[in-house]
């Protein structure tokens, strides 16, 4: 039976690290993204995308690891959600409509790529455990 502190303990250290890594995720991205459209800005997109990416952070990886992502390593967890976060934001970026809301559409595409990779994380490690069960027989 698992005990309560070390429940709670797991959860804020999920907490930190995905409050560091949203943080590092958003300004890779948002640097990025203006990067490519205005180039003058990149600067501050990489202070204000750790600011959005922060408290995103601090909430998903706390319950995508707890609902989705058990059996997956954490470092391997981090290192695809970040992956997933970063490709996710530039994209929802750079395929903003005309007249469009460029940061809603940004951090949509953040969040959506995350899910994809939690999704995606899930999937495999599913897959490596049934093969290692069918190996081990």
């Amino acid at each position: 039976m698992v005990s309560a502190p070390r429940v709670v303990g797991v959860t804020l250290g999920l907490v930190g690290a995905g409050a560091v890594l949203g943080a590092l995720a958003g300004g890779v991205s948002l640097g990025f993204s203006l990067a490519i459209t205005d180039p003058q800005l990149s600067a501050e997109g990489l202070a204000f995308g750790a600011f959005l990416g922060a408290p995103l952070g601090a909430v998903t990886a706390p319950v995508l690891s707890w609902l989705l992502l058990r059996r997956v390593p954490l470092g391997r967890m981090f290192a695809g959600l970040v992956a997933g976060t970063i490709f996710g934001g530039i994209i929802g970026w750079l395929t903003t409509t005309p007249g469009g809301e460029i940061e809603v559409n940004g951090l949509a595409g953040a969040f959506i790529g995350c899910l994809v990779a939690g999704i995606t994380l899930r999937y495999r490690a599913r897959d490596a455990h049934r093969l290692e069960a069918c190996r081990s027989r």
